[in-house]
């Protein structure tokens, strides 16, 4: 997030905001940050200063008892409120090199990671009860057993309603990993795992991780079988993966039937992706005629399936019903011709990045 809370000066810290002076609303053990309009003190520093209406307007929206994390220099590094679309970020660092990734492949291996410390301070500071919570990287479990900490805290603290652990699968092929997650999850525990082919070859061609196959789809089978979560595939289409995907389908019915969801993915065409554009690009309205046949076969095998990261011009107009509006709002770019849209308010736009590869296709919607 690129947004600042103008005038702050204070040190890098996390934040517990309130718009109420009672002391008896947030524990005093807390760092807080007190906003009356764009009057902002931070007790414990003994810090006040004026902000601008826009980072006044930003603090209102997250709401009473909302935590944020802030540089030394206001730039917001996290927030976590009980109706926002919150994330917590683990890593950069991934075991797999996906040949489409947004992010480069420098980042995967030397990346940062969050450092626990401020995971757990981030953890006790999130209000409870928010509506969702997603855990992202990289790959979260690169850190390994800490995640189950970390798991078991958001547990025990009761802070979101439902979890959604976006995970390459991999280290689910080992059974005591997968034993242990079943017995740290939250309630409402959904685990999203890329699924890039029908077989090795395409799937491990995608990752650049030879043996990633056989790992995700074990994994697969092993978070599955514990019926303590529910499990989604993920299917990042892009030109190697697109000619197989009813070859998928029809592998995921056979192996999987009891999968929770499938969403297909439109990329995002950023680090890997743009460095291999001419190997992983594909038009959307071409994306499109591979997966309709997919998700045919899968709707009418009952299992639920969703279109993630397509603007809906390149959709037909029967399939716009799973369109989700799916980028988060600061990555989100509409053409100049989506002006001229009747259902651009429907629609969830293009990725900033991906939009130079589609403005000049995107037909607006009149009728």
């Amino acid at each position: 997030m690129n947004t600042s809370i103008l005038g702050f000066n204070g040190k890098n810290n996390i934040y517990k905001i309130s718009f109420s002076s009672n002391t008896n609303v947030i524990s005093p053990s807390y760092n807080v940050l007190l906003v009356s309009g764009t009057h902002i003190v931070i007790p414990h520093e003994q810090l006040r200063f004026e902000t601008d209406y826009n980072s006044y307007s930003i603090l209102n929206e997250l709401g009473e008892g909302a935590c944020i994390e802030l540089d030394t220099h206001g730039k917001i590094c996290s927030t976590f409120g009980k109706n926002n679309d919150n994330t917590l970020y683990i890593t950069d660092k991934c075991n797999s090199n996906c040949i489409m990734c947004p992010m480069a492949e420098p980042a995967r291996k030397n990346g940062q990671s969050t450092p626990f410390e401020i995971l757990d301070e981030l953890i006790e500071y999130m209000p409870c009860n928010m509506e969702h919570l997603t855990i992202t990287g990289g790959e979260p479990f690169y850190i390994r057993e800490k995640m189950f900490d970390i798991l078991t805290k958001l547990k025990s603290g009761n802070k979101a309603h439902s979890y959604l652990l976006l995970s390459n699968g991999r280290i689910f092929a080992n059974q005591n990993y997968c034993h242990m997650l079943a017995g740290s999850v939250p309630e409402d525990f959904l685990v999203g795992i890329p699924l890039h082919g029908p077989n090795p070859v395409i799937h491990d061609t995608i990752t650049q991780t030879p043996g990633s196959f056989e790992q995700t789809t074990n994994g697969i089978k092993n978070l599955l079988s514990t019926q303590m979560m529910s499990v989604e595939i993920r299917i990042v289409v892009n030109k190697i993966n697109a000619p197989y995907l009813l070859e998928l389908a029809h592998f995921i019915i056979l192996n999987f039937p009891s999968i929770h969801s499938i969403k297909f993915m439109g990329m995002e065409m950023l680090g890997n992706a743009i460095i291999n554009s001419d190997k992983v690009w594909i038009d959307y309205k071409d994306a499109f005629l591979y997966i309709k046949p997919a998700i045919n076969l899968l709707i009418s095998n009952a299992i639920d399936v969703a279109i993630y990261n397509f603007p809906l011009c390149f959709v037909d107009r029967p399939y716009w019903h799973i369109c989700m509006n799916s980028i988060t709002k600061h990555k989100i770019k509409y053409s100049t011709f989506c002006n001229d849209c009747i259902e651009k308010k429907a629609c969830g736009g293009m990725f900033t990045g991906t939009d130079k590869y589609l403005s000049d296709k995107v037909q607006p919607i009149t009728l």
